[in-house]
């Protein structure tokens, strides 16, 4: 892919109770065969398990993910040392051991057509903002509160849970209410 294409813009509704969905159009033009996908991340932040992938065209797509908790095996305690949230840093605290994983955006290019991810297809990591906000899409087993430096504060219910970071000398965590989203792909 190209660096100026594609960044994707879209719509991103989140409840508890009912399934997330990805809707957006994508802006520039994908390369053949290209697929967005979603995968639940283990601790260390790599792809584990693909919830969902739709093809890429220069028009609309529509990405709908399931509403149950991820796989167990991507799944791991939200400890303050492994949170790499934007804005996370300095004193880090978690009020209550839950379980976690985190929801990663990648783009890879179906080069055989069977409509998933083949080993011999490299993902490409996708970061999705809002604004030039980071948009950061979170499960967890249990309503927790987590706190840091810059006055970082975000409480979660359990499920899924998606916000927004506001960086600057605070580090604002906003709930996601729908904004217009924008993926970035890394190159």
């Amino acid at each position: 892919m190209k660096a100026s294409a594609p960044a994707l813009a879209g719509l991103l509704a989140l409840s508890c109770a009912q399934a997330l969905t990805l809707q957006g159009t994508v802006q520039g033009a994908p390369p053949a065969g290209a697929r967005l996908s979603v995968w639940s991340e283990g601790a260390a932040g790599a792809a584990g398990l693909e919830l969902s992938s739709v093809p890429l065209s220069d028009g609309p797509f529509d990405l709908p993910l399931p509403d149950a908790a991820p796989a167990s095996r991507v799944q791991y305690p939200l400890r303050p040392e492994g949170i790499g949230w934007p804005g996370v840093i300095g004193d880090v605290k978690v009020s209550s051991p839950v379980q976690t994983s985190d929801l990663g955006f990648y783009v890879y290019v179906d080069t055989n057509g069977n409509a998933r991810r083949d080993a011999n297809e490299p993902l490409q990591s996708a970061f999705p903002e809002v604004q030039r906000q980071p948009v950061v899409t979170v499960w967890v087993s249990g309503d927790v509160k987590v706190t840091a430096g810059r006055g970082f504060e975000l409480k979660l219910k359990s499920g899924w849970n998606t916000f927004t970071v506001e960086l600057g000398r605070v580090a604002n965590a906003l709930a996601y209410k729908g904004q217009p989203i924008s993926l970035r792909v890394q190159r």
